[in-house]
């Protein structure tokens, strides 16, 4: 199980985004402002700052994914023969999402080309990606469907 490790890395980074933040003020403090030593521990600073933020905002995805899981994975996929109804109902579920995948490709692409952080910027290509896949699986699922 990987949600102790995330409170773990949350910790860590919240105890440590404190002590950068204050390790910058005491640095500016010594007369270091625009010095080589402020942008070097600024730096480490706003990652750490990311860091902790990324991994709360995992740990709240995990707390609604096991509500979304109730009672635990899928342990054998069945293809069943639908009916008219439940191939209409599907396909425009389907469609539906589609449209807002589509939406998500071109939020994600945009902020990919605006970020700056190399971090941010990883974070944006790869949800392009994984919007993308959501685009394809929905799409073979309307071909499936359509009568």
């Amino acid at each position: 199980m990987v949600e102790p490790l995330v409170k773990r890395a949350y910790e860590t980074e919240k105890k440590a985004a404190a002590s950068y933040t204050d390790g910058l003020g005491l640095i500016r403090g010594q007369g270091l402002r625009y010095t080589k030593v402020e942008d070097v521990v600024g730096r480490i600073a706003v990652d750490t700052i990311i860091h902790k933020h990324l991994m709360k905002a995992i740990l709240e995805a995990q707390k609604e994914l096991e509500k979304l899981a109730g009672e635990g994975p899928i342990e054998e996929v069945k293809e069943v023969e639908l009916v008219p109804e439940q191939k209409a109902l599907v396909k425009r579920f389907a469609e539906m999402h589609l449209e807002i995948e589509k939406d998500m490709i071109e939020t994600y692409q945009k902020m990919a080309e605006k970020m700056t952080h190399p971090l941010f910027k990883g974070l944006a290509e790869a949800l392009v990606e994984n919007e993308k896949e959501h685009h394809r699986i929905l799409a073979e699922l309307i071909a499936k469907y359509r009568e």
